[in-house]
């Protein structure tokens, strides 16, 4: 009996082996889908591709088609340069530097030749064009906005901004502050709800504490991206002085290296637990999101 079970989980073993290429291979074959104004852009034979960066990469045919911009290549300094109107952009092959109406700049990622093919990160080129970049995780999608479209998702992101800070102020009442309330106080950890750098800290502790016991969160602070204004320094300070309160000083070192990996809003953290001896506290920041930070008892 010993030996079946031996043998069976042998055999299962080696099926989920031979399973795993397969997934990778079909997630690998997985089209990102992009749109110009909602128009669907066609790639009927260099496909975009997401490369090591995480960074969408594009056929440079992309570029002068769909956005018109006129598009040159040097074969010999192996650059692009992308014009658009009065503005002019220059990347190098293999190259984080690029120039954008001569003035030096740096991405996170290089232009690259693919099947004898150039590619070029379309977030940099687009915004360098003056184009709105929105990635939709979900649907493996990316939306450019140009023009007049492009201006109209700016008056929308203004407007829900002022809605945000109006709904701030007309809750002032029954919101903690920073310089303009006193602190709140849940289970010794001392902080404001909103800080004037950003920060925001939940806690619904007690009243969750009947129903889920230690189960439930004591505090949640997160720091924002999605709101203009915000001081990311500064809410990093705030951060790491609040979880300083109640959490041993290694671990909370710890937690706030893993923090600062975040600098800007399309940087992804996978969720990641932390504890020291009393606490366990995860972290965790999708693409395009806030940082959230989870305190709990053990």
């Amino acid at each position: 009996m010993k030996l079946k079970k031996i043998g069976f989980a042998l055999m299962s073993l080696v099926l989920i082996l031979t399973m795993i290429p397969a997934m990778t291979s079909a997630a690998s074959k997985l089209s990102i889908v992009v749109e110009v104004n909602g128009e669907l852009i066609l790639f009927p034979d260099a496909k975009p591709f997401m490369d090591k960066s995480n960074r969408v990469q594009v056929p440079v045919r992309f570029v002068s088609e769909a956005l018109g911009a006129e598009v040159g290549w040097n074969s010999k300094s192996k650059q692009v340069t992308v014009q658009l109107g009065e503005d002019t952009t220059v990347l190098t092959m293999g190259k984080k530097a690029y120039t954008v109406n001569g003035q030096t700049k740096q991405m996170d990622t290089v232009a690259q030749q693919k099947q004898n093919r150039t590619f070029v990160p379309l977030r940099f080129v687009s915004e360098a064009l003056g184009a709105k970049v929105i990635w939709h995780k979900d649907l493996y999608s990316v939306e450019i906005l140009t023009g007049l479209a492009a201006v109209q998702k700016d008056k929308e992101k203004e407007s829900e901004s002022n809605s945000v800070k109006d709904s701030l102020k007309g809750s002032s009442t029954s919101r903690s502050i920073e310089g303009e309330t006193e602190k709140k106080v849940t289970e010794g950890f001392s902080y404001y709800q909103s800080y004037k750098s950003g920060l925001f800290v939940n806690s619904e502790y007690e009243e969750y504490k009947k129903e889920y016991g230690k189960q439930a969160i004591v505090i949640q602070p997160y720091i924002s991206f999605s709101r203009e204004g915000v001081n990311y320094t500064q809410q990093v300070k705030d951060l790491e002085e609040l979880l300083s309160q109640k959490i041993d000083a290694k671990t909370v070192q710890a937690i706030m290296k893993y923090v600062k990996e975040k600098t800007k809003r399309d940087d992804v953290l996978e969720s990641k637990e932390f504890s020291d001896g009393k606490y366990r506290i995860e972290v965790a920041s999708p693409f395009w999101d806030d940082v959230y930070v989870a305190v709990w008892y053990k």
